[in-house]
Order: structure tokens, then sequence, then C-alpha cells
């Protein structure tokens, strides 16, 4: 006699929330390290007043970016084993190295910046290079999953590079419209050149996504599943309105017909800052949510995620308005030591 079994399979999600926001932090990142060097480094002057505010921006938001990733884990010491068991294969060997050298020339070419010496140009260069990787990696990590159609594609590291530089101009958008003296802008001289570069990476990261999800959509039926999920399924409400409403479009027409207000800008940051989270989430968790077979939905288990997530963009808030203050004081202690010891 033939007995026919019928398993109903929940499948779980590998990434969650925190996961979300390190690839939200590390392009915002790597956006605000490349926007510091231009000035210093690659001489473009009107970008010269944004240098180190930028710079330690670029700090702020990596550090919880990084924490983020190692509470993921779940057992955090497991990051460690990254750095003595290397597999030139894995992504995630390459990524960790990235993200090794690429803090520790953040912190070396800040603390040269503030004290303006001239050592900080070589480290803003070797910074820029493995900024470029970090903002690809983030891109590159999600491709290389097989059985995700979402993810696969050529376009994605290069949607997460453009959609981190948004990111980080949106950011000095929303600090100068609300908060110049807490983060160092109050004299940016740049508001113009700023506004015009973002307008174009704006219409640069809607093209990528149309392309991207051109590419997903004639990919196989798997494909079009998840890009229909986008457009009216459960996705719906988060990519339709959140991210292509609130955080692209809107913040578009208010940088093209609100350029003096620096309120109206501010605004147009924020919009943009959760468009950009918003664009990280959906695909993280649109291309997570339909299994490439079967119809069962992908199960995210508890919202401690959420409420550590929360917690992290507090302490990214903390270290935006304190690093600047804490970065001056050390500066001024070391130039009073060095003068000492020469007297």
């Amino acid at each position: 006699m033939d007995m026919t079994f019928i398993y109903q399979i929940e499948h779980h999600a590998a990434f969650g929330p925190l996961i979300v926001l390190y690839f939200f932090l590390a392009g915002l990142s790597a956006g605000l390290f490349i926007l510091s060097t231009l000035g210093p480094v690659f001489g473009i002057q009107k970008f010269k007043p944004l240098a180190k505010p930028t710079s330690t921006m670029a700090l702020a938001t990596l550090v919880p970016g990084l924490l983020a990733l190692v509470l993921d884990l779940g057992q955090p010491f497991r990051a460690l084993s990254l750095f003595y068991r290397v597999n030139f294969q894995s992504i995630m060997s390459w990524g960790s190295f990235i993200l090794l050298i690429y803090g520790i020339a953040s912190l070396i070419y800040t603390w040269y910046l503030w004290k303006e010496d001239a050592r900080m140009k070589t480290w803003g260069k070797i910074g820029v290079v493995f900024a470029a990787a970090l903002g690809l990696y983030t891109g590159f990590l999600l491709a290389v999953v097989p059985g995700h159609p979402l993810w696969n594609s050529a376009l994605l590291p290069l949607l997460f590079l453009i959609s981190g530089s948004v990111a980080a101009l949106s950011l000095i958008s929303l600090t100068k419209g609300f908060a110049p003296k807490a983060v160092g802008l109050e004299v940016m001289g740049s508001e113009e050149g700023i506004h015009t570069v973002k307008v174009w990476m704006v219409v640069l990261e809607i093209l990528l996504i149309a392309f991207h999800l051109l590419a997903v959509l004639t990919l196989n039926d798997a494909g079009r599943a998840v890009v229909q999920n986008l457009f009216s399924g459960t996705k719906q409400m988060s990519f339709m309105i959140v991210q292509l409403v609130i955080g692209m479009f809107l913040p578009l027409i208010l940088l093209l017909f609100s350029q003096r207000s620096t309120k109206i800008l501010g605004i147009s940051g924020l919009l943009s800052l959760i468009g950009v989270f918003a664009l990280r989430y959906n695909i993280v968790f649109g291309g997570e949510e339909l299994p490439q077979a079967g119809t069962q939905l992908y199960l995210f288990e508890g919202g401690s995620g959420w409420w550590l997530t929360a917690g992290l963009l507090v302490l990214l808030v903390i270290l935006l308005i304190g690093l600047p203050k804490i970065l001056q004081n050390m500066v001024k202690k070391s130039s009073g030591i060095a003068s000492s010891q020469s007297m």
C-alpha cells in the first residue's frame, strides 16, 4: 500500500534586522569616509570643510555597525576565527580583512587629519580603496548566496555602494539642517556641490534599482515571484511607499525645488536615510521571504533583533555628537604634551 507523506517545512531566515543595520551602517561609513578625503587628500577645495566632520561621522557609524555584526553571530568570539582560519574562497573571509583594514585606516587617517599631519594623505588613499571595497562587499555577500533570486544580480554590489553614498550625503544634509554645531558643520561651504552630487546619486540609485529588478524579473519563475512580492505582496508597503515614494522620489523633489532652505534639505536627508535603510531591509528580507521551491514563507524569529537595532541607532546618535568633542580634546592634549616635551 502506497503512503503519501506531506511535510510542512518552515524555512528560517539566516539574516535578520541586525544584518540589515550592519549593511546600512557599513555603506554609510564607507560613503562618509570617501567624502572626507575629497578635499584634503584629492584636492577638491569645495569639499575641504567637510573633511573633519565626515571623518568622525565615518567612525561613529562604523562602531555600531560592527557591533551589529558581532551581536548577530550570537557567539561574538566566533568572529575571531575568521582571522586565523583564512579561506580565500570565502567572501566572508575577504570581508573580515576588508573591515579590519578599513577600520584601522579610518582611525589613523582621522587622527592625522585632526592633527593636520601630512601623513593623513597616505592613510586617506589606503582608506578610500578599502571604503569602496566595503561598500561593494556587502552587496557581494548577498550576490554569491545561491537560491535567492532577489540577490543574484551583478548590479547588487554597485547598488549598495551608490546607496551608501546617498546615505552619507543625506546624513550631512540632516545634521547641517538640525544640529550643525553638534557635528561641526557650522561652516560647510559646499552646500551647492553636495546637493548637486546627491541629486545625481539618487537618480543613479533609482536606475540601478530598476535594472536590478528587471534582471531578477527575467531570471526565472522564482525571480518573478520575489519581484511580485515587492510590488503587490507582503513587501508592498515597505518597498512601494517607504522605499520608493518616501525614501527616494519625495527627497528628490525636495532637492530639486527647495535648495535654499537648510531645514527642508534636512528633512530630505532624513527621508533619504529612511529610504536607504528600507532598501537594505527589502533586499535582505524580501530575498529571504520566498524560498526557491514551494510556497512556505520564511519565518523570522523573535523581536529582540529590532530592540538591539534601536539601541545601536541610539548609540550612533551619541557617537555622532560626542566623538568630535572627544577627538578634539585628545588632539589638544597631544599637542600640549608635544610642546611641553620640546621645551
